[in-house]
């Protein structure tokens, strides 16, 4: 993956500013496409709990603002039985003329200043409780980079338009999104009918890379402390009425992170 994305050239979002309470309502104008296969008003939403999933962040930070957009597009999004979510269909662009404001984001090994930065907490938020759901993860990748805020081996990087994340609502009810934050953490939320019961594992790290040293200059340099790459495995198992029905490995080779010191 790490060299898919250094060879394409795309930027994985990797932070995030403004705080909303748990469960508010969006106050920004959705964009028409964003609104795009949400159920009709008049549709009784799925009022079962599926799962959840919390991430945290540092309050304040400019990639906080990229992280409250996108999670009040999502907020109340519908997925109807048999259809398949898009990120980046639903997210639409991540554009300074939406609201989008520059913070620090993946490329390949290094961290760089860009509009929409941290948006993929808000997908990696999602891609978690997709996980604990038990839906049909169809396409994901990790960042080229591990970062603290998320669990190892379980993220979703993004990029508009070509690297997205998709999962489909393989159970018999729609899903429904609930997206909520507060000053240092956004939650997600799905509400619809379980499928299958789930356990998952992580392995220990391994096959580490140690990191080396550099420079950067320019408004997009961002200073860096150095962490080493490493490997690591997820399994997650699904089950139903007590038997397994299928088992899945997420194998991830996170890059090492040099040392960037800004001049």
């Amino acid at each position: 993956m790490a060299g898919a994305l250094a060879t394409t050239g795309l930027l994985l979002g990797a932070y995030l500013d403004f705080p909303r309470r748990p469960g508010a309502s969006a106050a920004l104008a959705v964009p028409e496409h964003a609104a795009a296969g949400s159920a009709a008003p008049d549709a009784a939403p799925p009022e079962r709990p599926m799962s959840a999933y919390t991430t945290e962040f540092t309050p304040g930070e400019p990639r906080v603002r990229n992280i409250e957009l996108a999670a009040q597009i999502l907020d109340g999004h519908i997925v109807e039985p048999g259809t398949t979510f898009s990120f980046n269909d639903v997210v639409g662009p991540r554009t300074r003329s939406r609201g989008y404001v520059p913070a620090p984001a993946i490329m390949g090994s290094r961290l760089v200043k860009d509009v929409g930065g941290g948006i993929c907490q808000v997908s990696t938020t999602l891609y978690n409780a997709v996980f604990r759901a038990g839906l049909d993860i169809r396409k994901a990748r990790a960042h080229t980079m591990w970062m603290p805020e998320y669990p190892e081996g379980r993220e979703a990087a993004v990029f508009y338009p070509g690297l997205d994340f998709t999962w489909k609502n393989d159970t018999d009810a729609p899903v429904r999104i609930q997206a909520a934050y507060t000053a240092s953490s956004l939650t997600v939320s799905l509400w619809g009918e379980r499928k299958y019961e789930v356990q998952s594992r992580t392995s220990e790290r391994y096959g580490f890379k140690s990191y080396g040293t550099g420079e950067g200059r320019g408004q997009k340099c961002v200073p860096m402390t150095g962490r080493k790459g490493f490997k690591i495995d997820v399994w997650r198992t699904l089950s139903a009425g007590g038997r397994e029905v299928r088992r899945e490995r997420f194998h991830t080779e996170y890059r090492a992170q040099p040392r960037v010191k800004c001049l």
